[in-house]
């Protein structure tokens, strides 16, 4: 894990570049999350796990009540911390693994592009801290990429080694061997299934360049 603090620390400033390719694909399905994101959070006291540089937390607070930002990394919190936000919005240093909120906190909850760097063997640890701190009746909403060939790095496989990795290259050279898991619906509705009562392939949306699953607890 302290390969991948390392490789967004040194990326925070390059990050929302991604967000900007000229793909009608990803702009289409960015827009689309956006819109999701949205509606299915409005109203709502929201944690952001691993929230990076706050851009979807700046999307978000144009309809949400109040946001919580929480990221290991202090060099893209930095960056959250200097735009101008819609909704009382707060960002502190925390682990994703231990968020330090009270039980049954907040009534919404959003994570993009955090579920493929979690090792394989720490997913239910994970869902259940990320579930200890939302109320009953709460919103969730997690986003990620799927894997496109020929784009990026081939997958990175290792003997003995459930996940999968990507080696990614900063605008310095320097590069970087980061963990990334992907998931087809089959394997986000087993995952998810287990702890979300009725949770089908309808949760799951399977775009060209992204996927989502929205939920209520």
């Amino acid at each position: 894990m302290s390969e991948l603090v390392n490789y967004y620390r040194q990326r925070a400033k390059e990050y929302e570049d991604v967000y900007n390719w000229a793909d009608p694909y990803r702009q289409e399905e960015q827009t689309a999350m956006a819109d999701t994101i949205k509606t299915l959070l409005a109203n709502r006291e929201v944690i952001d796990v691993a929230c990076g540089t706050g851009w979807w937390d700046l999307i978000l607070s144009a309809t949400a009540k109040r946001i919580t930002g929480i990221d290991i990394n202090a060099d893209v919190l930095d960056i959250a911390k200097s735009k101008e936000y819609g909704c009382p919005v707060r960002f502190q240093v925390g682990d994703a693994y231990d968020p330090q909120y009270p039980t049954e906190t907040f009534d919404g909850a959003l994570a993009t592009f955090w579920l493929s760097h979690i090792p394989k063997a720490r997913l239910h640890e994970w869902i259940g801290v990320f579930h200890r701190v939302l109320k009953p009746g709460s919103m969730v909403f997690i986003a990620d990429n799927k894997n496109i060939r020929g784009i990026g790095s081939p997958l990175i496989k290792k003997r003995g080694d459930a996940d999968t990795y990507k080696l990614r290259t900063l605008r310095d050279g320097s590069q970087h061997v980061v963990l990334k898991n992907y998931y087809s619906t089959r394997e986000l509705v087993s995952l998810f299934g287990g702890y979300v009562r009725g949770f089908t392939s309808e949760n799951v949306f399977q775009g060209h360049c992204f996927y989502w699953i929205s939920y209520q607890l």
